[in-house]
């Protein structure tokens, strides 16, 4: 250090400390002679910055950041020289603001530096949120249990401290489930999943989600309606409107009293008493009439009026009757 009553003007608008001292993480020294962090694997620590954003969780970014410091060991190197070293780099923008304005030299341990960085991004006013985020689930998007039962321990892993016993977080995952899951996991749980102690309901509720998870979709889901469905429920409306319309009509044409038929022109609107018993009596306005309500021949073999039994009607002879 210079003397400062040798120090010039300018000297004393230049800090004298070297580089690194201003940093708020003390360097643990290291008594390996061949000690480096390659470059490589700096990058795969910054590969998975954390920027300090509301939506960020600081609680599984420290644990990423523990399994890639976990994969390097060196003789000689404690693992809290690693940590410290390499921590600065898994931080960026705000995150990284932070760490630099904690002060000169204020973590020597890690265990220092992990309690203020979750003082600093898991506070108070996050933790009540996830708190209460867990102590009020309810299954409302998730579309299998898989997917619920997964929710529900991400929320238990972003807040490690939410102190809520086993036994509470057990019957806040069922109670929040819908009446069909609900009755799916009690099925499986032969009677009520209220019926077991705390450990058993976990594990047959990890069971149940671990097999759900191997159909896609899961096998329990919860359907929506959409266009589709309605679409659906309107044509299906519409056909039983119109078969409802037809039967109303065809009721309404067979309450009414059918036509009576003809025995002998087989020709409905007037039954076989009107005609004469002697054909030969029938008058021209007689003649008429039948032959009106019988545009065809009745006597014609081919008609659709044609009736076989008048060939042996004693009225109708076919023999020639002029001698007579």
């Amino acid at each position: 250090m210079v003397d400062q009553g040798t120090k010039s003007l300018l000297e004393y608008g230049i800090p004298d400390t070297t580089t690194g001292l201003l940093s708020s993480i003390v360097r643990p020294p290291v008594t390996a002679q061949h000690f480096e962090l390659k470059p490589h694997f700096i990058q795969f620590i910054s590969n998975d910055s954390f920027a300090g954003t509301p939506h960020d969780c600081p609680v599984s970014h420290i644990n990423s950041f523990l399994e890639k410091c976990d994969t390097m060991k060196m003789n000689g190197v404690t693992d809290d020289a690693i940590r410290l070293r390499l921590f600065p780099f898994s931080l960026r923008d705000r995150a990284r603001e932070w760490l630099r304005d904690e002060g000169i030299s204020s973590f020597d341990t890690w265990d220092k530096l992990v309690k203020a960085f979750l003082v600093k991004f898991l506070g108070q006013e996050k933790t009540a949120r996830l708190r209460n985020e867990l102590s009020t689930f309810r299954q409302s998007d998730d579309k299998s249990l898989y997917e619920a039962w997964r929710r529900f321990k991400r929320l238990q892993r972003q807040c490690p401290h939410h102190g809520i016993p086993k036994w509470i977080l057990m019957q806040t995952f069922y109670n929040g489930m819908t009446h069909e899951f609900r009755i799916y996991i009690d099925v499986a749980s032969r009677g009520s999943l209220l019926t077991k102690n705390p450990t058993e309901a976990k594990e047959l509720v990890e069971k149940m989600a671990a097999n759900d998870n191997y159909h896609p979709g899961g096998r329990h889901t919860v359907k929506k309606g959409g266009k589709l469905d309605v679409d659906a429920l309107t044509m299906l409306t519409s056909s039983v409107q119109a078969l409802t319309s037809r039967f109303d009509k065809f009721q309404a044409g067979t309450s009414t009293s059918p036509l009576e038929v003809c025995q002998l022109c087989n020709v409905q609107g007037h039954i076989a008493p009107d005609y004469p018993q002697n054909m030969s009596e029938m008058s021209i306005e007689q003649a008429n009439a039948l032959y009106s309500s019988n545009p065809k021949n009745p006597f014609d073999p081919y008609s659709n009026s044609y009736n076989k039994g008048w060939k042996q009607h004693p009225n109708f002879s076919y023999k020639n009757t002029q001698a007579q």
